[in-house]
């Protein structure tokens, strides 16, 4: 079994916090026309495999939304094409909005990156990201090395 200290704040580290807004063209005759927030990549490397993520919107007068978008981990495979070397998961993993949200990514790689969609319909976003840093203990693996320590 997996063992976290995740109740522990001093075990948390903020590695991103941003606003970010969406761009408003305006169009002819009058309004404006939304140009949807990109895709935000977080600028850090990392590697540990616990994250945790909250977004935050205003949301319209009348309106309910709980989706906040999805996230996505890439890893550098060392294959370049198009002056580029990371792959990303097809599996992406929702967030929900104005909550902090609770990412388990697998253990494939050293180090890896991550990025998040927001919905195209969020005229801005605040986006906070902190990083796990406390133990991550497997007493299942400890007890299978202590068994073969045995042998």
């Amino acid at each position: 079994m997996r063992e976290l200290q995740l109740g522990n704040s001093s075990n948390w580290e903020n590695i991103h916090n941003e606003n970010i807004s969406a761009i408003f063209l305006p169009k002819t005759g009058g309004g404006y026309i939304t140009v949807p927030i990109p895709e935000i990549s977080i600028a850090v490397l990392l590697n540990v495999f616990v994250v945790a993520v909250k977004i935050s919107t205003n949301v319209p007068e009348g309106r309910e939304w709980k989706f906040a978008g999805h996230i996505k981990q890439s890893v550098s495979t060392g294959i370049a094409f198009d002056n580029s070397q990371d792959a990303s998961f097809n599996r992406r993993q929702p967030l929900f909005l104005d909550k902090i949200n609770l990412v388990f990514f697998p253990k494939i790689s050293t180090s890896y990156s991550i990025s998040i969609q927001v919905p195209k319909w969020f005229e801005n976003a605040g986006v906070a990201v902190w990083r796990y840093t406390g133990p991550d203990y497997d007493s299942d693996l400890a007890r299978i090395e202590s068994k073969i320590d045995a042998l």
